[in-house]
Formats: structure tokens, C-alpha cells, sequence
């Protein structure tokens, strides 16, 4: 179901969003706490959205936006909130796009790559030294072919982020190994059973079918960084959003997880999938329940736990949205 389908089948819905001016129109893999979600998309998005278009008129909108260490990267792309794990899996991914799907050379590929890399523009509340530590990290060569560490007396010869880029690659070439063609990043769209509102998701690889996963070394920019394990199985979070693919398409996913050290392919069993698919429409019916019982954008976030001690969600937040999100709670 298209979104303006949608629209026509449940004006209800709609109506009640921008009566309440509740700005949630879709649902996307629910990795994130509903609190944080519903805060994301319903304040933070909208916000930076406004500013952004007001930016040149408004000194408070380019605040805003400069806030949120918004920029181009090296493709014209407009980025924000950025870190340096984000824009490294960004290009990545980007490098091997442009081999597999755009016919670019390794060369010219991993040229542009490295260019993105050296494009990360981090928020003006992150702190820049560490941020530039972790992105000399990446591009340093420290390592050797397979990603280990030289013997003593020995050069590294390879950076992690050539690496990286090199067994994400493999992996991904294996993961879509007889396709007559390959394609790159698709919106998906589509709907759940007992869910009013449409579901979207942005597949890496054919159509939802193949999804890249990278790993960064810990302890980047430290004289003692490690190399982050491959996991053993589907991370919960990436199997709900390859199953969210699945249920639209019905295109068999596959995962590629990259790390310096190699990489992973995984291909979830049904059962697996059909649990993903159940945690989905349970969570999307879940948060419709919260948008169908508020009234106000704020009531609504006060319905949900903020989870505060969440593992990530708020950690890397500019500190004036952070505390507009406390007064929300706490008022």
C-alpha cells in the first residue's frame, strides 16, 4: 500500500495526528525505545526540519542546525549528528556500491570512500580531539593483510578502514553470488496485519534482499584498540529490520557482518523471521495505541519510559535537546 492509499484508507488516523500535531506518519524497525522514537521523530526531526529551511533567514534556525552538526558530506549529501562509526559504515557501504552496482573501479571507488571519511563534521558538542583520533585510527596503517597485528620489528602495511571496506566487499559478494544484476539502496514500503499506519524501511542490497553490517575496532584512537568480534548470530535489532524487509518483499534476506579481521554471512531461518515479523507488528500496534490515547505530542512521550540508562540512544544527543527531553519527562 502506497502512502497515499494509505492516506485514503484511514483519514481517521491522519486527522488525529495533525489534530494532536503528532507528526508520526509511519513505523520503521522499533530497534529503539518507543519513548526515544516517538521523541526523535516527533520533536527532533521536525525541528531540525523547520531550521533547515529557515536556516538562511532565521540566526535561531541556522543555530539550530549548526546544533546538530549538520553538513554536506563529499557526495553533496546533507548529513547530521554524525560519528565517526556512522560515517565510516556509511562509506563503506558506499565503496562497495560503487563496485558492485555503479561500475566504478576499486580505485576511484575507495578514493571517493576515503573522501567521505575525511568529510566527518562531528556536532560542535562532541568531542572533536577524540572524534579525530578515532578517524586517523581508521586510516593508519597498522595492520597487516589479514588484519592482525604485525610481529614486532614488523610495518603495518594496511589501515582498518581499507580492510573494512576489502571484507565487506568479499562478503557481500558472496551474499549475492548468481545475481544476474546487483542492485543498491531501495525504499520499502508496506503494512502489517492490524497496523493502520504504513511500515518503511531503506534495504541495503537487492530489494531488501541483502543487508551490510560493519564493525569497528574498540579503543580507537587508544594505543590499545581491539578489534570488535563478528557475531555468532542475526543481532536482534538487524534481524527485526531484515524480517521487516522480508514481510514486504518476500525476498529471503542475507546479512554481512565486516570487521578488519573478515567477515560473516548469515541467512535466517524461517522461524527466525516469523519471530522478527511478530516483535514488529507487536510493537507498531503497541505504539498505535500509545498515538491513539494522547492528545499532545508531550502527553504522548510521557505515556512511554524515556529508558534513560539505554545503551546508546541518548549518549550521543546535543546536550540542549538531551535537556529538552528531561524537561518533557520530568515536568
Amino acid at each position: 500500500m502506497s502512502f497515499s492509499e494509505f492516506k485514503q484508507a484511514a483519514p481517521d488516523v491522519i486527522a488525529k495526528r495533525a489534530a494532536t500535531q503528532i507528526a508520526y506518519y509511519h513505523h520503521s524497525n522499533p530497534s529503539n525505545p518507543d519513548g526515544f522514537t516517538f521523541f526523535d521523530k516527533i520533536i527532533v526531526r521536525q525541528e531540525l526540519n523547520a531550521a533547515k529551511k529557515n536556516a538562511e533567514k532565521s540566526a535561531e534556525a541556522k543555530q539550530l542546525v549548526e546544533l546538530h552538526g549538520v553538513y554536506k558530506d563529499s557526495r553533496g549529501k546533507q548529513q547530521s549528528g554524525d560519528k565517526p562509526i556512522l560515517i565510516g559504515g556509511r562509506a563503506v557501504e558506499n565503496y562497495c556500491t560503487d563496485i558492485l552496482v555503479n561500475d566504478v573501479s576499486p580505485a576511484d571507488a575507495y578514493k571517493d570512500a576515503l573522501n567521505e571519511l575525511h568529510s566527518f563534521h562531528g556536532g560542535s558538542w562532541r568531542d572533536a580531539d577524540k572524534d579525530k583520533r578515532e578517524i586517523e585510527h581508521k586510516v593508519t596503517a597498522r595492520y597487516t593483510a589479514d588484519g592482525s597485528a604485525p610481529k614486532k620489528g614488523d610495518d603495518g602495511m594496511h589501515t582498518e578502514f581499507e580492510l573494512v571496506c576489502s571484507n565487506a566487499l568479499d562478503g557481500l559478494r558472496e551474499a549475492t553470488a548468481g545475481a544476474n544484476r546487483i542492485t543498491g539502496q531501495q525504499k520499502l514500503e508496506g503494512k502489517f496485519d492490524d497496523v493502520k499506519l504504513p511500515y518503511l524501511g531503506y534495504a541495503d542490497y537487492q530489494g531488501g534482499g541483502v543487508e551490510l553490517k560493519t564493525k569497528w575496532d574498540k579503543g580507537a584512537g587508544t594505543d590499545k584498540p581491539a578489534a570488535s568480534s563478528l557475531p555468532k548470530e542475526i543481532m536482534w535489532g538487524h534481524l527485526t529490520q531484515i524480517a521487516g524487509y522480508w514481510h514486504m518483499t518476500d525476498v529471503w534476506p542475507t546479512i554481512v557482518y565486516a570487521n578488519r579481521l573478515g567477515y560473516r554471512v548469515f541467512k535466517p531461518t524461517l522461524e527466525q523471521l516469523q519471530a522478527g515479523v511478530a516483535a514488529i507488528r507487536e510493537a507498531c500496534m503497541r505504539r498505535e495505541r500509545l498515538l491513539a490515547a494522547a492528545s499532545s505530542p508531550e502527553e504522548l512521550l510521557r505515556l512511554c519510559d524515556p529508558q534513560w540508562d539505554h545503551m546508546y540512544v541518548w549518549r550521543d544527543l546535543p546536550p540542549a535537546i538531551l535537556e529538552q527531553a528531561h524537561k518533557i519527562w520530568r515536568s
